[in-house]
């Protein structure tokens, strides 16, 4: 008998033994462990901070937090070591209208992208492969969020498991190829975040492990289950899901498919509700009607979250902590921007993902130096630099920390639908008057055609103007300074000629063209080129007689510098051009002309308005008067508004504009930049010969309209008046107002 005593002695004592002691030194001794539950919502997400801000004032110290979509969000920077001050903050700060716009500057472009603004093309790239046409997977690749998401963790780099950090953590997304549930327990915070919130066709999803992760409010809105599994003893759970509409009306096709989306998700949170039991906290912040889409109501939404939690103030009161204790949590718990001054030094740069572009050319742009502390700033610039190669989906970065030294790892995603792209576009004009011109554009590119970065560029027009022409734009050595371009092309269009205001005569010119330019790439500045051509011209008469067929040859060139953040409707930045042919006999041409042009432009904004300032000039320099279709022309919307387009012809001309425009709204990112409404007043003229050349001839005229810059090209509605009072409306897309 005693001896079985001793044994139930002994393993009762070993089973306390193996029990974690909770003594009175701990703080979470006396206390049981709290998880806090997150749910997704996108933009009412950021209630989820104001629910935390009152946690805090309440004095209760988190364990754990599992969170969906915008919850994994803010729960994993919360986890990480912001408090909700700072969250707030930084949510409060974010222009969220250009985080969700991946367009780069355009100033920053390297100068081949800039280029393609004057084709008109509209926004929408496709891939074109042996399988036909590809799409990108998503709206918006999330290049910029997930840099900000990058950033704002920065200082939990290094950290193998989400369990490791302050507080800890784990995030839901859904495997797409599947549909499971997918707990993200390690790896890049960042990316965990960013994956537990790619909605799916608004944001490109995101490889990890071999899956291919979307948004996991589609499977798992309000983990309850997933935070109870971690240990929580008492839950909070905040569910700020979108309703579904009572409302029978079902008025489009995105009208039935978000209400089934919100369906899906209410039920999810339901079946997590019922999980909680009556010790565990829900609360659930009254957003109305709030869209997940509306990230410009943030602040409103986080007053909401704290509104809510104040509601449930009685039942979260019970699970406070003494003052003493709530500081020692905070100690935990806090990390600040101070720590990333211990990053570190770089001992290595390694570059991940690549397949098509060469590793070279990406580490020509980098200036984050091996062997010295990391600068965050030079970071970001770097990565924009490289995405702004174009090649790339998303570029992002991670920190790797083995045998001593540190590696900064900039991951490249390669964009999945190329290295071919396809692209339409549409040039279209009427005077409301039954003159009307249109012209259908494709652009058909392949990038990374050789190691140096070559690009083949084909494009074809059909309509007011009919052609073809390609171009192979050839870099000579890794870094893209200098290249060689051999082109080809061939350009049907109609010219019409006036007098007196009329219509007297109508050409149609056809040019079959080739040359070879040479030049220096002046990054995203500009491009300076100079080569040679020969080719055939033939010019007929609308009645079909025959007016010039003869041989063209000669050598051009052309410098420009291009800093405008927009064409059509710049806000600032400049923009320089000066052009030149010059056709020789000793190149073939019959006859020896030249022809000179210079634009210059500069837009400065303040707020919502913008002033922008043109001038335009072109002589022949005394040569040979060129032919009557190959004359400087002037007239029509913002090129001496009121007046026929092309309606004044000379070998001599000039222009100045000076353009107001105040921009009414924004539009969402991807769509465009804004909805506008503007004046021009234009002073210019063409004369015959040089010395005719004179102030006291030019004509003035204005216009107002209204436009929009959005992703088919920008669209202009105006009313042009002449100094005599003449007036002409008229309606175009796919115009600039620098030319190309």
């Amino acid at each position: 008998m005693r001896a079985r005593l001793l044994s139930v002695f002994l393993g009762f004592v070993l089973v306390l033994a193996a029990v974690p002691c909770r003594c009175a030194g701990d703080p979470a001794s006396a206390r049981p462990r709290v998880g806090l539950v997150l749910s997704g919502g996108g933009a009412r997400g950021a209630a989820h901070v104001g629910a935390l801000k009152v946690i805090e004032e309440l004095r209760i110290p988190i364990d754990c937090i599992a969170g969906t979509s915008m919850g994994a969000v803010v729960g994993g920077l919360y986890a990480c070591g912001l408090s909700p001050q700072r969250i707030e903050a930084d949510l409060r700060a974010i222009d969220w209208d250009d985080v969700f716009d991946d367009n780069p500057p355009r100033r920053h472009l390297p100068f081949r992208r800039k280029s393609v603004d004057q084709v008109a093309l509209f926004y929408p790239e496709f891939g074109l492969g042996p399988d036909g046409l590809k799409l990108p997977a998503g709206l918006v690749a999330g290049q910029k969020l997930g840099y900000l998401l990058e950033m704002m963790t920065l200082h939990s780099a290094g950290v193998s498991s989400f369990d490791e950090l302050p507080i800890s953590f784990h995030a839901v997304a859904t495997d797409l190829g599947t549909g499971d549930r997918v707990v993200l327990r390690k790896g890049s915070l960042g990316e965990a975040m960013r994956a537990s919130m790619a909605v799916p066709g608004a944001f490109t999803p995101v490889e990890h492990d071999g899956m291919t992760l979307v948004d996991g409010g589609l499977v798992c809105n309000l983990p309850v289950d997933l935070v109870r599994s971690m240990g929580a003893d008492v839950i909070i759970a905040v569910d700020i899901s979108p309703q579904a509409s009572a409302s029978q009306e079902t008025a489009s096709a995105a009208t039935i498919l978000i209400q089934s989306l919100y369906l899906l998700m209410d039920q999810s949170s339901q079946q997590q509700r019922e999980l909680l039991g009556s010790s565990d906290v829900l609360v659930v912040p009254d957003l109305g009607d709030m869209s997940p889409a509306d990230f410009r109501a943030v602040p409103s939404a986080i007053d909401a979250g704290e509104e809510g939690a104040r509601l449930a103030t009685e039942e979260l009161g019970r699970l406070s902590v003494s003052a003493e204790d709530y500081r020692v949590f905070l100690r935990r718990q806090r990390r600040s921007g101070e720590q990333l001054r211990g990053i570190g030094v770089i001992d290595r740069i390694q570059i991940s993902g690549v397949s098509r572009a060469d590793p070279r050319i990406i580490a020509g742009v980098i200036k984050t130096e091996v062997g010295a502390p990391l600068r965050l700033d030079v970071l970001r610039s770097d990565l924009d630099r490289i995405y702004e190669l174009g090649d790339f989906e998303r570029v992002s970065f991670r920190l790797e920390k083995a045998s001593g030294s540190q590696a900064l790892v900039i991951d490249v995603k390669e964009k999945s639908w190329g290295p071919r792209f396809f692209r339409i576009g549409l040039r279209a004009e009427s005077d409301f008057k039954g003159k009307s011109d249109f012209t259908l554009l494709t652009s058909f590119l392949a990038t990374r055609v050789n190691q140096h970065g070559g690009e083949w560029r084909t494009g074809l027009r059909f309509g007011a103007e009919n052609g073809i022409s390609t171009e192979l734009y050839q870099p000579m050595d890794f870094s893209g300074v200098f290249f060689v371009s051999p082109r080809l092309g061939f350009n049907q269009r109609r010219v019409e000629v006036f007098t007196g205001g009329a219509l007297d005569d109508e050409y149609h010119v056809a040019t079959l063209e080739g040359g070879i330019d040479a030049g220096i790439q002046l990054r995203n500045y500009g491009e300076i080129r100079a080569g040679v051509f020969r080719g055939k011209r033939k010019a007929t008469t609308r009645r079909g007689t025959v007016v010039e067929r003869s041989a063209v040859g000669g050598y051009s060139a052309r410098a420009t510098i291009d800093q405008l953040d927009n064409l059509s409707f710049p806000r600032s930045g400049t923009f320089t051009s000066l052009s030149g042919r010059f056709l020789r006999r000793e190149f073939g041409s019959d006859v020896p002309c030249n022809s000179v042009t210079a634009t210059t432009c500069t837009a400065v904004h303040r707020g919502n308005q913008a002033v922008v300032a043109v001038v335009r000039g072109g002589t022949s320099l005394g040569s040979s008067p060129l032919p009557v279709y190959e004359q400087f022309r002037l007239g029509g919307f913002l090129s001496l508004s009121g007046y026929e387009r092309g309606q004044f012809v000379g070998p001599y001309f000039a222009l100045g504009e000076i353009i107001y425009h105040y921009r009414l709204f924004r539009l969402p990112g991807p769509f465009g930049t804004g909805v506008y409404a503007g004046a021009s007043l234009e002073a210019g003229n063409v004369w015959e010969d040089a010395g005719a050349v004179a102030a006291a001839d030019l004509r003035y005229t204005g216009s107002i309209f209204i436009g929009a810059d959005t992703l088919l090209g920008p669209i202009y509605l105006g009313l042009g008046v002449t100094e005599h009072g003449d007036l002409s409306t008229n309606i175009s897309l796919g115009m600039s107002v620098v030319p190309n």
